[in-house]
């Protein structure tokens, strides 16, 4: 598995690190760890300074940014500890959205880890949204890394039937968990009492079968969990309710009447969620 970490010198960012680092990797995983240097502004009395000293300063605050985002690179893979891995850093210039769908694509990441947001209460706000401009994009399945950090032992997977749910339950089959690991099927209907309701009940169950059948084929164990009403609160209860350690969904659903309507809740349970989210696109490629 190739698995990519951005970080930026916060401790939330870090969590992605020390949260891999609890993975049963081996020699043939590799993890990428990956820091952006953003474009220094010198900004002066009238804007945006444009003399040959100052094109000077700017090249010097370049060169102190990629100094900073190399010393951040190195830190990441410190937390890492003594991963059974490939560890190695790359550095790159620009947003780090960008950056890091970039540095995904060209080196075909299976997961890219991130923190909830950077440093410092306005990237919380702007910065923050990396890993949210990330869910966006989906340029592979990510990882949203919440403090505080555990082993991912108690899993909970959120699943509506859909193609992407399915395709997040054949990723977590195949995903590195710790050999204690435990794995708990969500599904959550909304009708309880009308015309539907028989329905509801009926698919909620019949997901969940498909998905535990193939966790099981892979040799994964996972029991069922059934609730109703509105799809993101009783996800994010579940998950406080069975102390999960790690919430999996597919990045998009059913949408309709029926179903969890994952592609509406997915990038909200990764902002609220009280654990790390696991967001799966529809094609994910492992090779765990």
């Amino acid at each position: 598995m190739r698995i990519l970490i951005g970080v930026d010198g916060s401790r939330q960012a870090l969590a992605g690190a020390r949260w891999v680092a609890g993975l049963p990797l081996t020699a043939g995983d590799e993890v990428i760890v990956a820091a952006i240097a953003q474009h220094p502004v010198l900004v002066g009395n009238w804007g945006y300074i444009v003399t040959p000293a100052a094109s000077a300063a700017l090249e010097a605050a370049w060169e102190d940014a990629r100094q900073a985002a190399r010393l951040t690179a190195d830190t990441g893979a410190e937390a890492l500890g003594a991963a059974g891995c490939l560890i190695r850093t790359v550095v790159r210039d620009g947003h780090p959205v960008d950056g890091l769908t970039r540095i995904a694509q060209e080196t075909a990441a299976d997961l890219i880890v991130v923190g909830p947001h950077g440093r410092g209460w306005l990237d919380k706000i702007l910065l923050g949204s990396v890993s949210q401009g990330l869910l966006h994009r989906m340029p592979a399945a990510v990882l949203v890394a919440r403090e505080p950090v555990s082993r991912p032992v108690r899993v909970l997977l959120a699943t509506d039937g859909s193609t992407p749910s399915l395709a997040a339950g054949g990723y977590l089959a195949r995903f590195p968990l710790p050999t204690d690991a435990r794995v708990e099927v969500l599904a959550v209907h909304g009708d309880t009492t009308g015309l539907h309701a028989p329905k509801e009940r009926a698919w909620a169950s019949d997901a969940i079968e498909v998905t535990i059948e193939a966790l099981a084929a892979a040799g994964r164990d996972a029991t069922p969990v059934i609730r109703h009403g509105d799809p993101k609160r009783e996800t994010l209860a579940a998950a406080r309710e069975l102390g999960a350690d790690l919430l999996v969904t597919g990045s998009r659903g059913l949408g309709g009447f029926a179903g969890l309507v994952l592609g509406s809740v997915s990038q909200a349970l990764a902002k609220a969620a009280p654990c790390s989210v696991l967001v799966v696109p529809v094609q994910p490629d492992v090779d765990a």
